[in-house]
């Protein structure tokens, strides 16, 4: 690695890149990560630049900034060794599941802290969360974990997918799409992902969470006039109530698209339907929407 060197101005200068964008994706996509000067100052080396000019490149040939992020990170890095993980890499489900049957707030953080600070949001979700939560609903049904143990997990995991999606920002003036689940539907954390993966698309995201009557989207579809709505179908109970949802959507608003996605999103053929990865879902919404 090159001695750390460049201030934020030298590499602005360097790439064409504005300091404010740079900070921007240091914050939102972890493309680099600075070192700081003992006045914490940001101070970059030449394998920041080499990163920051390839994502700056991407950018300009129309790649949205968190695609072009993700692009860099898998053409830069290379899995290194830290203790018993590997970079990207989150700790063992079976400390997840101990915080649930203990109620171990301490290590329920840990296990988080380790899982999602390493890498990307999107790695860390589709790479770890997503599947020790289903691990973790396993143990449920074997009678491992009690429901309130899930319960205190799942809210853990609610707030922290809510500061990711505050943390990705606000992007006025971007496409807006409502994102929610339709009546009766509760299990909104797969939802929930999908919203932050959408939000650091550059999207206008408004999240309207867990059960959601027709009415109200009727509502917000009125006062926002989005470009597109998602609907989440996270059980296949979920599919029936979605499935009128959808076709009174379509039915009034014909020129808004609808798209349908969650486990149980197979079970009704009204919408289209986005592939059962959030990260993937969310760029495929993404790219319907340049394209309109």
């Amino acid at each position: 690695m090159g001695q750390a060197r460049y201030t934020v101005k030298q590499v602005a200068d360097l790439t064409g890149v504005a300091p404010a964008t740079l900070r921007a994706w240091e914050r939102r996509y972890a493309v680099v990560e600075p070192q700081r000067s003992s006045s914490r100052y940001r101070l970059y080396d030449d394998t920041d630049i080499r990163r920051l000019s390839r994502m700056a490149e991407l950018v300009r040939g129309g790649s949205p900034a968190s695609l072009a992020a993700t692009q860099v990170r898998e053409e830069t890095s290379e899995p290194t060794v830290t203790g018993e993980f590997r970079t990207g890499e989150g700790p063992p489900v079976a400390d997840l599941i101990l915080a649930a049957q203990r109620y171990d707030q301490t290590l329920l953080t840990a296990v988080l802290d380790r899982a999602l600070a390493r890498t990307s949001f999107e790695h860390a979700l589709e790479g770890w969360l997503m599947p020790a939560l289903t691990e973790l609903g396993r143990a449920w049904e074997r009678g491992e974990v009690d429901v309130a143990s899930e319960h205190f997990v799942s809210a853990a995991v609610h707030r922290r997918l809510s500061s990711a999606f505050d943390a990705a920002g606000l992007n006025e003036g971007a496409p807006v799409v409502l994102v929610g689940l339709p009546p009766g539907a509760l299990h909104q954390l797969g939802a929930l992902a999908f919203a932050v993966c959408l939000r650091r698309q550059g999207v206008d995201v408004r999240f309207l969470g867990a059960d959601v009557p027709v009415a109200s989207w009727d509502h917000s579809v009125r006062t926002l006039g989005p470009a597109g709505v998602v609907v989440s179908v996270p059980m296949p109970q979920d599919a029936e109530p979605a499935g009128e949802l959808i076709e009174q959507l379509s039915q009034a608003y014909p020129s808004v698209p609808v798209w349908v996605g969650g486990h149980g999103s197979s079970t009704h053929p009204l919408g289209r339907t986005l592939p059962p990865s959030a990260v993937e879902a969310a760029r495929a919404v993404s790219r319907d929407l340049l394209r309109r």
